[in-house]
């Protein structure tokens, strides 16, 4: 892979960087990204995350947040224009900014995920405890300090207490009871994704924890 790069772009900067964008459904996404970060935070305080390389050239696009106490790294949107998809690049960004975040020593990180992206996410090592109230995987992790490409490893040899920390409460908060109250057609993709996760669906072994806690 060529050496590579992140920069941050403002709202301007953001536009002037998607409408080089070919395929409508990669544009789609990047600007359903920009009105949810509108609406949610401000482009003065952080902007878009993206990869470039040695050209400047804008290969993958990130929105994160971290917050002010540096405990929690939060990614929200992330997409690959269609023709520079199946390169890497959103692998190498999130690895970046994590790296970024340990730095920080930021304790812990966050996401949740469409079906469409379980299995990018699955390949990094990623678990999910359940569902969110729109249906979508809910991952809240400790941060692997030795980088991103050792989640998976931290994953195995951690213990569920050990992944769900001090945050016991806000995960089942966020995916209590939410795998009963979707529709028909959201129920089915969960089953479906129940099998592709495997192990990695980590609803019973918290909800366990949950009943000890009590």
């Amino acid at each position: 892979m060529p050496k590579l790069h992140l920069a941050s772009l403002d709202r301007n900067d953001y536009i002037a960087s998607i409408n080089t964008i070919d395929d409508e459904r990669s544009v789609r996404f990047a600007t359903m990204s920009m009105k949810w970060w509108d609406r949610h935070f401000s482009w003065r305080s952080q902007g878009c995350t993206v990869l470039c390389d040695e050209q400047e050239n804008h290969l993958c696009y990130l929105f994160y947040k971290i917050d002010r106490y540096n405990r929690y790294l939060t990614i929200h949107n992330i997409f690959t224009p269609l023709a520079r998809r199946r390169k890497g690049y959103a692998h190498e960004l999130l690895n970046m900014v994590f790296a970024l975040a340990i730095k920080k020593q930021v304790k812990r990180f966050k996401l949740d995920s469409i079906s469409k992206s379980l299995d990018f996410y699955l390949s990094l090592g990623v678990v999910y405890w359940g569902v969110n109230s729109v249906g979508d995987y809910h991952c809240d992790l400790p941060m692997p300090t030795e980088g991103l490409d050792t989640l998976d490893a931290m994953v195995k040899r951690s213990d569920v207490q050990t992944l769900v920390g001090g945050s016991l409460e806000k995960i089942y908060d966020k995916v209590n009871g939410n795998d009963t109250s979707l529709s028909c057609e959201q129920t089915q993709i969960l089953d479906s994704d129940k099998l592709k996760m495997r192990s990695a669906y980590m609803l019973n072994p918290l909800l366990d924890i949950k009943k000890r806690a009590k």
